[in-house]
């Protein structure tokens, strides 16, 4: 009789994936910040309200991108933890985040951006690589690495994907991650944030 099994499993993924959303909730809770000028309807928290609520351009010292409809800025203190220059979430089902990293570093050449960033993702607990492919962010090339790692216990799973350019003698790291259950369900907002994002 494995159904009591299959059934307190069901139950324990049902709990984590309520923890998960309102920790990502508290994590993710935008800061009141104004967009240059433009008034966009909000609620307490920050974020957009309506299904005509149109996406919001972010802006760093050196890109912009959409901020999708219905994702929140994500706070300095989140960003400081994670060393990210700027970056965003969806606080509700299915939770996503993007993030954009910026090194003054730079590699040697292709081979050099492609071998060292694996070298590094692979330093994840239970990494896998599910692709890896040249790309495009801009017009400038660079790498694509789509890959899944999880916590210690393999017991919670986070797809990613990972595109990593050099632009001005600078590496910029465009992440995006959810859940590995979730992750296809964000696919057409980071393919959205993505397509926006543009150099200065």
């Amino acid at each position: 009789m494995t159904f009591p099994k299959n059934r307190s499993r069901v139950v324990a993924l049902l709990a984590i994936a309520i923890l998960i959303a309102a920790g990502a909730w508290l994590l993710f809770k935008p800061a009141p910040k104004t967009n240059n000028g433009n008034s966009q309807p909000s609620t307490q928290q920050g974020l957009q309200t309506g299904s005509q609520a149109q996406p919001v351009k972010e802006e760093a010292q050196d890109f912009t991108y959409q901020k999708p409809a219905d994702w929140a800025e994500m706070t300095k203190k989140l960003l400081d933890a994670s060393g990210a220059a700027s970056g965003i979430a969806r606080p509700t089902t299915p939770a996503g985040t993007f993030t954009v990293k910026v090194s003054s570093t730079t590699p040697k050449d292709s081979n050099d951006l492609k071998n060292g960033t694996l070298a590094e993702l692979k330093k994840f607990s239970h990494f896998n690589l599910i692709s890896s492919a040249d790309s495009k962010v801009d017009g400038v090339a660079g790498q694509k690495f789509n890959y899944s790692f999880s916590d210690a216990s393999n017991q919670n799973s986070v797809t990613q994907e990972m595109n990593v350019v050099v632009h001005n003698q600078k590496t910029y790291f465009l992440l995006f991650s959810g859940a590995s259950g979730d992750f296809d369900k964000e696919k057409p907002d980071f393919a959205q944030i993505l397509t926006s994002f543009k150099f200065k």
